[in-house]
């Protein structure tokens, strides 16, 4: 194989190691009403769906049924000011996550937050997908997520990467959610050389972090485990280089862990 064709092998192989949990999720739509009612109660007139043209103000949404109670919906929604006209990698949404009520939309619990587009992040309409997985942290507390994907390119020739942020919430009363974990699923690093070199003896590291609850409890919510399963990042769905847990204990705000994890790393 030419230099530019293994180049171009091992680029494309890393991409498509972060995306491709992303890619293999299943659609979450959403009902037209809902979405409309949620547009207006965060200040929009109502719901403008993307077009091929123009993302307009709504940049990307998902929802499911709350496995708890059909009569609620979860959904994300990544959103832009009425009349902010900026363009993608320069802008400034915001992040609404919460439950609504599934036949009216009216928001019962929420948690709102802002961010900023880069050249390492960017919100695209398939960026949003969102976790109801078991998190049944009490006997009174399910917590949920939601995952986010950004469709920056990024650097030309990075040493290292992330992807696929997960934001873990519950309830806060009065309305609101809060987060107790966030970090990003996906991360690779580069032990031995550049990506972008064809010299022989590259080398790296692909991590890909899931989520189980523990057997412990610690102030009132059950531990968390924390599993990353470790690749070299030149074979898809390829068999783990190693696996390594780290078990999480809530410490009554949240579950300390690091945005970017490196318990993963090999010593």
């Amino acid at each position: 194989m030419d230099r530019n064709r293994r180049l171009s092998a091992r680029l494309c192989l890393l991409l498509l190691g972060l995306a491709s949990q992303a890619e293999a999720r299943e659609p979450q739509p959403c009902a037209s009403r809902l979405l409309d009612a949620v547009a207006r109660q965060v200040g929009h007139d109502g719901w403008i769906a993307p077009s091929y043209e123009s993302s307009g103000p709504f940049l990307a949404v998902a929802c499911k049924p709350w496995p708890d109670d059909p009569a609620q919906t979860v959904i994300a929604m990544a959103y832009l000011d009425p009349g902010d006209t900026a363009v993608e990698g320069e802008r400034h949404p915001h992040l609404l996550l919460a439950k609504a009520d599934s036949r009216s939309g009216k928001l019962l619990e929420r948690y709102d937050s802002d961010f900023e587009e880069d050249a390492s992040v960017a919100v695209g309409s398939d960026s949003l997908w969102l976790d109801t997985a078991r998190y049944r942290l009490s006997p009174t507390v399910r917590a949920f997520g939601v995952v986010f994907h950004s469709v920056a390119r990024g650097a030309s020739c990075p040493e290292a990467g992330f992807d696929n942020l997960l934001t873990l919430v519950v309830p806060a009363g009065e309305g609101k959610l809060r987060p107790v974990l966030n970090t990003y699923l996906d991360q690779w690093r580069t032990l031995k050389g550049s990506v972008c070199s064809a010299e022989p003896g590259f080398e790296q590291e692909v991590s890909h972090l899931t989520l189980e609850l523990g057997r412990g409890r610690s102030n009132g919510f059950a531990d968390l485990v924390i599993t990353s399963r470790v690749s070299d990042g030149e074979t898809e769905n390829g068999k783990p280089l190693r696996t390594v847990k780290r078990t999480l204990r809530y410490d009554g705000e949240r579950y300390p862990f690091e945005e970017y994890s490196d318990f993963w790393h090999r010593q």
